[in-house]
């Protein structure tokens, strides 16, 4: 993870609406880190911990569960950030962001973010803004993992990183997939199977790549639309 300062522009939605006096003062002490595809974002809303603010990539905000396997619960890209526990003055946060697609992440201290929050600016009102996008997203999500079939969150979970990923291929295991969608590795293989015989994707050796955009949309619900929408609004 080589670790270099920051350009501007960053890279990152909310931080390059932010005014230059604003930006340096968040940025003053922070740092550029990679990441790459399945690895681990430490430290997430722990206390003392730092707030990401993705440039690039893809990362899933995973909810550990009893019998091992996690759920996932939102999606970030460069439009967002990771770390809300800090925003919310936590102390802890039980999910754990997971790398799909390999990009670059803006670390800065909570120290930093907090004092920048504080003074009400520019910050503060992008940072309700994608607070609020992330409580419907997360809300959408649990309804439709509820009661919509795993093919259609299957569907719906590819549709969603392939417009993040800007790439039709990236790289996700049947044991990441089924964590994605909260369904079992048996049924996520059964579906993407049916996918491939469809002509949607290709599912090789871990990697996905999207062949036919119109018949996964086809076979995804209606909540890959709302998500989109919801997504779009965040940036508008």
């Amino acid at each position: 993870m080589p670790r270099t300062k920051p350009g501007r522009p960053t890279g990152n939605h909310l931080l390059d609406r932010l005014p230059d006096s604003e930006l340096d003062r968040l940025l003053v002490d922070a740092q550029l880190l990679s990441f790459d595809a399945r690895d681990s974002v430490d430290g997430l809303g722990q206390d003392g911990r730092p707030v990401y603010f993705p440039t690039s990539g893809v990362y899933s905000l995973l909810l550990p569960m009893a019998d091992g396997n996690p759920v996932e619960v939102a999606v970030v890209d460069s439009e967002g950030m990771l770390g809300i526990p800090v925003a919310l003055g936590m102390d802890s946060d039980p999910l754990r962001a997971v790398v799909q697609s390999p990009g670059y992440c803006i670390q800065v201290s909570p120290e930093r973010f907090r004092a920048t929050l504080h003074d009400r600016g520019v910050l503060d009102a992008l940072v309700r803004r994608f607070l609020a996008v992330s409580w419907q997203t997360a809300n959408q999500t649990i309804a439709c993992n509820l009661r919509h079939t795993v093919k259609e969150r299957v569907g719906r979970w590819l549709l969603t990183v392939h417009d993040r990923a800007e790439a039709d291929e990236f790289v996700v295991t049947q044991e990441i997939l089924s964590g994605m969608v909260g369904a079992s590795r048996q049924k996520v293989t059964v579906v993407a199977g049916q996918l491939q015989a469809a002509g949607s994707i290709r599912y090789q050796r871990g990697r996905v790549r999207i062949l036919d955009r119109a018949s996964l949309e086809a076979a995804s619900c209606d909540c890959y639309r709302v998500l989109r929408q919801a997504h779009d609004f965040l940036t508008s």
